[in-house]
């Protein structure tokens, strides 16, 4: 006489799949998405970082590209003009087409907060790269100009997709003569903090050190 199972005992063992895939999934995803996210930054950080060297290059020092402060639009057009032919640019939004690039939204703080940004004002200049990530500039204002400080960089990893969250998704870098720094190392005295009790823009230099996003479990 063959022997099988019961009605009963095939959907107890696919509830049990069920809940055991409800807990580790989620999980996985996340894992996935964190390990994603340090590939990211990496290559895009070595990506602008071989950009501004090339335009050095040809166009001398940030330092003498005639920036006054203000984080004048027409200074961004300026940085943009001389990397932009050093980067795989999937697509150039410019200044006013930025949804391509980036969310038409305010971005989240780590700490559950909002980010009141400029994401569409005309200071930034947006593009999206080859892999996926994008990048939007603008000048320096005044006082990053005292500190020889010249170019404000933010790069989202994913573009306009979610979770939209500075410290998940979205980091700065900003370049000086001392080269292009994320925003937390311990030079940048700003936000150097990062954890959930903060804003996330320190949180850059704790990625690209640490290789991981730790701080998102603590």
């Amino acid at each position: 006489m063959n022997k099988g199972f019961t009605l009963a005992e095939v959907l107890i063992t696919l509830g049990i799949i069920g809940i055991v895939a409800a807990i580790t999934l989620p999980n996985l995803i996340q894992s996935s998405f964190e390990k994603r996210t340090v590939s990211i930054l990496r290559e895009t950080q070595s990506i602008l970082s071989q950009a501004i060297r090339m335009a050095e290059e040809e166009n001398g020092d940030v330092s003498g590209w005639g920036f006054k402060g203000g984080m004048d639009p027409n200074e961004s057009q300026t940085i943009m003009n001389y990397l932009k032919p050093h980067m795989k640019i999937a697509v150039d939004c410019g200044f006013t087409n930025k949804k391509r690039c980036i969310p038409d939204a305010k971005y989240k703080f780590l700490n559950g907060g909002y980010w009141d940004n400029y994401t569409t004002t005309k200071m930034h200049y947006a593009i999206k790269l080859l892999n996926g990530s994008s990048i939007w500039i603008r000048s320096a204002d005044n006082i990053d100009i005292a500190a020889d400080t010249y170019i404000t960089f933010f790069i989202d990893i994913n573009g306009p997709s979610l979770p939209n969250t500075i410290g998940k998704d979205l980091f700065s870098f900003k370049y000086s003569k001392g080269g292009l720094k994320p925003s937390g190392t311990p030079e940048t005295n700003r936000e150097n903090t990062c954890n959930l009790k903060n804003n996330g823009w320190g949180c850059a230099y704790y990625v690209l050190q640490n290789q991981n996003m730790n701080y998102l479990h603590k």
